[in-house]
């Protein structure tokens, strides 16, 4: 939600069940213009809030010129400070984030241990992880091999090969191994949790972004809502992730009056499971839809004025039971 409609969404939002205490509400928003005014952001979102045990963490994201690609995320508990999320992680400790059913604890470096076996305890992270490991290279040695490299055989060859190979297996065994115990940081939990929330649940209307010849993707300058002959209907909302969201079907099978420069985004219609979306309008005002993967997860517009924005207020927990609800 950008920040510069904050204020006129705050009664859509809670409509929607999003309850924001009205003292924060003034200490978020000149939080968010210091983030932007500091980062030199053409414009700072606040993104939402994850509710956890103790301290609740507030999400927020700018970007300079691309409203997609050159986003970064940050998050704060004070709502005055704010870190910058982590952006690196492996497959494995994705794949433990999809494992852990329980609230987040309220600290970014509390450390979560999972095992296999369901079975699960948490330590501080006062104790490391893991040891340091310093690697040191011997000059005279690399220079050595970088001259032996024309000498280098076949056989050699296949043994790196080999060693890479068995690297590859032995990260996907971890994930396998019964009674192996894994640890990670909340810090990252928070970044992988809020990037799988994007990814399948941030939407924007049709015709928000727009998309030049030169494939620069900007916000269309006199974009003013979804009217009511249009929020009826799942194709007029997009994702907003496009490595998630490239078009799967056949060519031909396209809008009728498909455009380039606005549909360059995959639509919620065709989101699995069918019926993962559901939207309603408040005293034919408010349009709130809903998504029910990760309960939380909304898209609000003001039918009077046309602000709209997306916002998550949740725990970060999907909800893999829904397909035997629907």
């Amino acid at each position: 939600m950008d920040v510069k409609v904050f204020h006129c969404l705050i009664d859509a939002l809670k409509v929607a069940g999003c309850c924001i205490y009205n003292d924060s509400i003034p200490i978020l928003y000149h939080s968010l213009i210091k983030l932007q005014s500091e980062n030199h952001f053409n414009s700072v979102y606040l993104w939402g809030r994850i509710e956890t045990s103790s301290i609740d963490y507030y999400i927020a994201y700018g970007h300079q010129k691309d409203p997609i690609e050159d986003r970064i995320f940050f998050y704060t508990q004070n709502m005055l400070e704010w870190d910058i999320m982590p952006t690196d992680w492996s497959t494995l400790q994705t794949d433990m984030v999809r494992k852990i059913k329980t609230k987040f604890y309220g600290n970014p470096r509390y450390v979560e241990i999972i095992g296999n076996s369901n079975k699960k305890s948490q330590e501080t992270a006062e104790t490391p992880i893991a040891p340091n490991v310093v690697l040191t290279f011997d000059e005279e040695l690399v220079e050595e091999d970088i001259n032996n490299l024309d000498s280098l055989k076949y056989d050699d060859v296949v043994s790196i090969t080999a060693e890479t190979d068995e690297i590859v297996e032995m990260e996907s065994a971890l994930i396998d191994a019964p009674n192996l115990k894994l640890s990670i940081k909340e810090e990252d939990r928070l970044a992988i949790t809020v990037q799988m929330i994007e990814n399948e649940s941030h939407i924007v209307p049709r015709g928000y972004l727009y998309k030049l010849p030169n494939g620069t993707i900007t916000k269309a300058p006199y974009f003013k809502g979804l009217d009511y002959s249009e929020i009826g209907n799942e194709n007029n909302f997009l994702h907003i992730n496009q490595q998630y969201c490239q078009p799967k079907g056949q060519k031909n099978d396209v809008r009728p009056d498909y455009n380039g420069s606005i549909d360059f985004l995959e639509s919620i219609d065709k989101d699995i499971p069918k019926g993962c979306w559901a939207s309603r309008i408040f005293s034919n005002r408010y349009f709130i839809i809903h998504n029910l993967l990760w309960p939380g997860a909304l898209y609000v517009q003001d039918m009077n004025t046309g602000l709209h924005g997306y916002f998550y207020n949740g725990y970060g927990l999907k909800n893999l039971d829904l397909p035997f609800m629907i």
